[in-house]
């Protein structure tokens, strides 16, 4: 599987490295905290940041997919995470549409730009589906799901969260599909 992937505005890759400043702007930037782990949580520790980037790359070296890094395409920056990746459910594992998008780049459409190409990516991939896990106050990320094609169904708890779950499906209900906790590249 491509670790690279091009959108008008973005350049999609694997995470590396030299992503670890990146990650740390993005991360600890005060609007994406109240957006992704508002109070009472606290906000991410460096070492919660380099242990997400430590993750992503093991990911990627396990499944052959992965969240990926975000980049500008004209100037090459680092403007967010995005991709897709397993995570748990109370009902069991699940592809997770992750995205991120530096609070410098809102409103540029960015976020929806990155979650149309995972789930493009989803279909290459021959995917059964895949969520977005939202907090329910977000709705800025509720309307990127719904861009991308990903309808509300259904409540978890998430990272110590109520979350609402936004799933994308390959194959219309009611047709079998492969078991989602069995798919590996």
């Amino acid at each position: 599987m491509a670790e690279q992937w091009q959108t008008e505005s973005l350049l999609a890759r694997a995470p590396r490295p030299a992503d670890h400043d990146g990650y740390l702007d993005l991360f600890l930037d005060p609007a994406i905290g109240a957006r992704l782990r508002p109070a009472p949580l606290s906000p991410f520790t460096e070492a919660e940041i380099l242990g997400m980037l430590i993750g992503d790359e093991a990911h990627w070296d396990e499944h052959g997919f992965g969240a990926w890094t975000l980049l500008a395409r004209e100037s090459g920056e680092l403007v967010g995470r995005g991709g897709l990746r397993w995570t748990e459910l109370a009902d069991g594992r699940a592809v997770e549409l992750p995205w991120a998008i530096a609070s410098a780049h809102w409103n540029r459409g960015l976020a929806t730009e990155a979650a149309r190409a995972a789930v493009g990516w989803a279909q290459e991939l021959r995917l059964p589906e895949a969520v977005a896990l939202i907090l329910a106050g977000n709705g800025p990320s509720r309307r990127v799901a719904e861009k991308a094609g990903l309808k509300l169904d259904g409540e978890a708890t998430h990272a110590g969260l109520p979350h609402l779950i936004y799933r994308w499906r390959l194959l219309p209900r009611g047709r079998p599909k492969h078991n989602r906790n069995s798919f590996s590249t």
